[in-house]
């Protein structure tokens, strides 16, 4: 069953707020912490918007080997991220382990190899494998399934494949917030010893 426009558009609105937060998560320095089986494993894909000249950041499901990284667009060659990762293929990747690495990215354009990177990929995606695609086991789905994942959309999944260059030093990188939950912890431990002395008067 195909999915409609105004379905994919209430899809994408939910992506945008989940990626919200995992976004400020990543900030504070918890994207560690984010990864696991059930909720997939999370890197964080930092691009060039094409119009804006502004960094754009995207949470995203990954599979990797030495040197690469890879993840899907799941709304394919209208991804917002990919449309700016093909405008400007320079990029910017965050990884679980807090390394912060230089990348160039390019889709993947050898179907068996495309279907592979979906494979590997939605099997470390967690819920969100199971959100997009419920009636898919990527373990035990034939190729032939894994190779028309997307179709309902009307799009079909691309694979990305974003060769790593070097580490990425400098602000603005993952825990750039971390400071902020001691300051408001200070700031509630503050306003608590004020109330307490304005309670004893």
């Amino acid at each position: 069953m195909n999915v409609t426009e105004a379905q994919i558009a209430k899809l994408r609105a939910a992506f945008r707020l989940l990626n919200r937060f995992m976004l400020v998560m990543w900030r504070l320095g918890w994207g560690s912490t984010m990864a696991g089986p059930r909720r997939g494993y999370l890197m964080v894909l930092v691009t060039t918007g094409r119009k804006s000249g502004l960094r754009r950041l995207a949470p995203l499901n990954f599979a990797a080997d030495p040197g690469v990284v890879y993840c899907i667009a799941g709304f394919g060659k209208t991804t917002h991220w990919l449309v700016n990762l093909l405008a400007d293929p320079a990029c910017e990747v965050w990884l679980p382990d807090g390394r912060r690495v230089h990348g160039v990215g390019e889709i993947v354009t050898d179907e068996a190899e495309r279907i592979d990177v979906v494979r590997r990929v939605l099997i470390r995606a967690g819920f969100a494998a199971k959100l997009f695609e419920p009636d898919v086991d990527p373990y035990q789905a034939p190729d032939e399934q894994i190779a028309n994942l997307g179709e309902k959309y009307g799009r079909r999944y691309e694979a990305v494949r974003i060769d790593l260059r070097g580490d990425v030093t400098g602000p603005g990188g993952p825990g750039d917030l971390v400071w902020v939950p001691p300051l408001l912890g200070a700031g509630a431990l503050a306003a608590a010893i004020g109330w307490r002395l304005r309670r004893r008067r």
